[in-house]
């Protein structure tokens, strides 16, 4: 029986107070001169944002804020699934279910959910509002955790049933960047309505599922060449977390500020950053929310396990010949120039129903949380194309 249960967020202040001490009582390294985010996290930067962690942030203030959003529990197959639920001005468009990936979460679409489900409310029209559903992966945030990883793969399963079974939709449109976006493309391909699935069209802002993308021309060589350094240098976080996962989470297990360092590296590299300046692309105040969802819920182990669970699966390549084949909508933010998305020819090899493809001027990895504007905008005028039934 799937009986979903309001949920409030209230993370109890002895941890909130465990977390202000392990952050006070760390003990800085020593660091080499020159471009500390080159080697990781910057220090200095870490330090001022530890101090206003102390001092400035106030988690109760956007603890407050994101219960202003419906939260629900509902238990999928042995796993309790947080999620967010805003009903829509037009209950007669499909719903919107929005996938959050790593180390992002919810947080991310907390200004950008209500702007698609009521429309009306900020200078839309209320015609084009639909219930939006994000939920947290299995293992991040108020999500309980699977006894084994999980890949994006067996989460689409899940969703799909979650959305169908839980929920009661009968079709749905999904969206999703990062982790969001792999689990969306599974959705598509495997649970679409064409295979009596309830997906009726998918929008990314992240490339993962994929088809064989062969060379053709010399602009593919060249992002070819792009991808290969990228992967050389800056997924050594992948195979750690793909691989041994607790060896690097028993680590981290009791260091906050360890925590931050390892996520925020990840913003500051992934994201539309410029002059080097994280705050150019997120305020403290965004990554500290998005941060708090996993120091103060202890999931920033759990969170990583995909990685195993998708080395487990076999990867994201779709089967041989066969491709995504219902509507698909592509934001290419090109802030991300670690995961730079292929030219068309190539996306197309895994996709051949691109009926949208939005090439933007700025954002990065984290769209919806740098550039909410933009995002909603694609998504909207993609949702206002896309099938209905």
């Amino acid at each position: 029986m799937h009986t979903p249960t309001p949920f409030t967020i209230s993370i109890p202040q002895s941890k909130l107070d465990a977390i202000a001490t392990r952050v006070r009582n760390f003990e800085w390294i020593e660091v080499p001169e020159g471009d500390g985010w080159s080697y990781g996290c910057d220090q200095e930067y870490l330090k001022a944002f530890c101090a206003y962690w102390l001092d400035g942030y106030d988690w109760r203030h956007w603890e407050a804020q994101l219960n202003t959003l419906p939260q629900y529990i509902v238990p999928i197959n042995d796993i309790d699934i947080h999620y967010i639920h805003v009903k829509g001005s037009n209950p007669d468009n499909p719903p919107l279910l929005i996938t959050h990936g790593w180390p992002g979460s919810v947080f991310e679409f907390f200004q950008v959910i209500d702007r698609i489900a009521n429309p009306q409310n900020h200078g839309g029209d209320e015609a084009d509002g639909r219930d939006v559903i994000a939920p947290s992966i299995p293992g991040y945030a108020f999500s309980s955790t699977p006894k084994k990883p999980m890949g994006p793969r067996a989460v689409a399963a899940l969703w799909n049933a979650f959305m169908r079974d839980a929920l009661g939709y009968e079709h749905y449109i999904a969206q999703g960047g990062d982790w969001g976006g792999i689990i969306s493309g599974w959705i598509a391909f495997d649970h679409s309505v064409d295979k009596k699935g309830g997906c009726l069209a998918v929008h990314l802002n992240f490339l993962g599922v994929r088809g064989h993308m062969e060379p053709k021309t010399e602009e593919d060589e060249a992002w070819m060449r792009h991808s290969a350094g990228m992967q050389l240098l800056e997924t050594a976080y992948l195979q750690i977390q793909g691989t041994k996962p607790l060896s690097l989470t028993m680590g981290m297990s009791d260091s906050p500020v360890g925590q931050a360092a390892w996520i925020l590296e990840k913003f500051y590299t992934w994201g539309d950053v410029q002059n080097g300046d994280i705050e150019s692309a997120f305020s403290k105040d965004e990554l500290l929310t998005n941060l708090m969802l996993y120091t103060a819920t202890d999931k920033f182990n759990t969170a990583t396990w995909m990685y195993r669970g998708v080395f487990e699966e076999g990867g994201v390549t779709l089967p041989p010949g066969e491709t995504i084949t219902i509507p698909t909508g592509i934001a290419n933010f090109p802030g991300d120039t670690v995961y730079s998305w292929p030219p068309r020819s190539m996306v197309e090899a895994g996709y051949s129903n691109i009926t949208q493809w939005t090439d933007h001027e700025k954002g990065g990895h984290f769209a919806a949380l740098e550039q909410p504007d933009a995002f909603v905008a694609d998504l909207m005028a993609f949702l206002k194309k896309a099938p209905t039934a």
